[in-house]
């Protein structure tokens, strides 16, 4: 038989417990006066302000439980969210939380109040939270679809006192934050559909297409300055046919290949000189640094012990084994950052085709992407990491590198000019001319990828060109919004009536909208102009 449930305490009772514990009443004599544990007791305490605050905006004292009206806006939001998954559920798209959280910000940009120039809003903003994602679930009767893996058992001992072995080794040679780095490879399943994605718990399995196989493992470096090196990229074929054309050495990663896509010591020995030796002499050249650098690496069968003698002036030091997860500052946060990213890239090169055609085919799509639009978007996940982070990231291994970089960013935030202020006349614009001037421009970055042999040079141009599309994107957005919200009545113009020599009184505004009801209202005479004396007027368009 289930315990029977203890009575809820209303607001007034929580009152005279906040009142007594400020008279100076212990926990234990108000829990046993009011015959509850003192744990409850000790959370109405630490709810204090929240509890005040609702009595104090004219809740009833004895009310057990209190809530608030939701905002319109994010009512409205969620509704339209919940279509657009359903939409892309028809559509076989698997869709994970962070798109879902992006999303929700773009749909209720659209549906929020404007807020009156210097006029503070009394709303808290919507952030589009963890916690607004759990709700939302709930609420719509969503699962969360998930592939599971199995995490490495970590040495904890190993993992605390190692950090106090490299500070020795640091302060030893006298390493500074640029000269210590970190390297770790990760598989990618560059074609792969995320592993969670939100479905109806209706539905008997989350619908979609089969996961790519097609695996490439991503070498990444960085140092405790926050600075990450060239990738490598280790490809099962080494002349694929999306590469036909291109210098590899061009690339804005370095390639190497083999059947099984794995790093072997011969790959690590490959990269170590080839890529590793050159990057951070460039780096620290441009820094005015001496080349002297200690390479941190885990004890993973692709590192050979070999490592530790092959340059004299690149020092490597093996990691424990099994503290991988706890102190290695790639897997704090540098890899998952770096996989958020790319997988947000290669699913807003759908989602975008999908906004701009609904009738495009997504596994057409899918199909389309090569490795060749992998490497670019690696290349621009990477871009994407600021150096903040990866700094942060060596906090576990090395505390005293990192920085604190509040201020900053604080001034980095109030440098940033509005260059808002103008705006721009969209009176000779419409959805059209964007179109074409976004497919010209889409055609442009197709021909200089294709031509231009050098693949960083090339990304680098058409990047500037889509970052300088930015202003029309925009009004391309606003130009969709306004037409969306324009009523009926915007559309409807009165017909001129030709000049006769028998003159007639100047037809009211009001004739436009009476001349469409049978009936004349209290205030407006009936009119006797018929319905073909109405023309409708599309927007952009003049009358003869």
């Amino acid at each position: 038989m289930a315990p029977k449930r203890k009575p809820a305490t209303s607001s007034g009772e929580k009152l005279d417990v906040l009142d007594l514990l400020k008279g100076g009443m212990s926990v234990a004599s108000v829990a046993r006066k009011y015959g509850r544990n003192e744990s409850s007791i000790r959370a109405i305490k630490i709810r204090e302000t929240e509890i005040r605050q609702a009595v104090a905006s004219s809740a009833p004292k004895t009310a057990k439980v209190t809530s608030q009206v939701r905002e319109k806006a994010l009512v409205k939001t969620e509704k339209a969210l919940n279509l657009w998954l359903e939409d892309m559920n028809c559509k076989r798209v698997p869709i994970n939380g962070t798109m879902l959280q992006e999303k929700a910000l773009s749909i209720y940009a659209m549906f929020k109040p404007p807020t009156e120039e210097g006029q503070p809003s009394d709303k808290k903003e919507f952030k589009a939270s963890q916690g607004w994602l759990n709700s939302f679930r709930n609420r719509f009767n969503l699962k969360n679809v998930q592939t599971t893996g199995e995490a490495a058992s970590a040495n904890e001992e190993a993992a605390k006192a190692y950090p106090e072995q490299l500070k020795e080794i640091i302060e030893e040679r006298g390493y500074l934050p640029e000269q210590v780095f970190n390297a770790d490879e990760t598989g990618l399943f560059w074609k792969k559909m995320p592993t969670r994605t939100y479905i109806l718990k209706s539905e008997l399995q989350a619908l979609g297409f089969k996961a790519a196989k097609d695996r490439v493992t991503v070498l990444l470096c960085c140092n405790a300055a926050g600075h990450l090196i060239k990738p490598g990229l280790l490809y099962r074929s080494a002349n694929p046919r999306a590469l036909k054309g291109k210098n590899k050495n061009l690339l804005p990663v370095f390639w190497q290949s083999n059947k099984k896509a794995w790093v072997t010591a011969a790959t690590f020995l490959d990269w170590f000189h080839k890529c590793f030796i050159l990057e951070v002499k460039q780096y620290l050249e441009e820094k005015g640094l001496d080349f002297k650098v200690l390479l941190l690496v885990d004890n993973a069968p692709g590192h050979p012990d070999a490592l530790q003698f092959v340059h004299d002036d690149a020092e490597v030091a093996f990691l424990p084994p099994n503290t991988t997860s706890i102190l290695q500052p790639l897997n704090q946060g540098v890899i998952s950052c770096f996989k958020a990213t790319y997988t947000r890239l290669t699913f807003s090169r759908i989602l975008t085709a999908m906004d701009a055609d609904p009738n495009v085919n997504v596994m057409e799509c899918w199909k389309s992407f090569n490795i060749a639009d992998c490497i670019t978007y690696i290349k621009q996940a990477m871009d994407a990491i600021k150096p903040e982070t990866v700094n942060a990231c060596w906090r576990n291994l090395w505390k005293d590198c990192v920085n604190d970089f509040k201020e900053e960013l604080i001034k980095s935030s109030t440098e940033d000019e509005d260059d808002d202020n103008e705006q721009e006349e969209p009176a000779t614009w419409t959805l059209h001319t964007f179109s074409e001037v976004f497919q010209a421009a889409k055609h442009l970055n197709d021909l200089i990828s294709d031509y231009d042999p050098s693949m960083e040079r090339s990304l680098k141009i058409t990047r500037s060109i889509t970052g300088d599309l930015r202003p029309y994107q925009e009004m391309f957005e606003g130009l969709k919004r306004q037409q969306r919200q324009l009523p009926i009545t915007m559309f409807f113009k009165k017909k001129q009536p030709a000049a006769t020599s028998r003159a007639e009184p100047e037809p009211t505004t009001s004739s436009v909208t009476c001349s469409l009801s049978p009936e004349p209202g209290p205030s407006c005479p009936r009119s006797t102009s018929s319905h073909d004396d109405l023309l409708i007027v599309l927007p952009g368009e003049e009358e003869d």
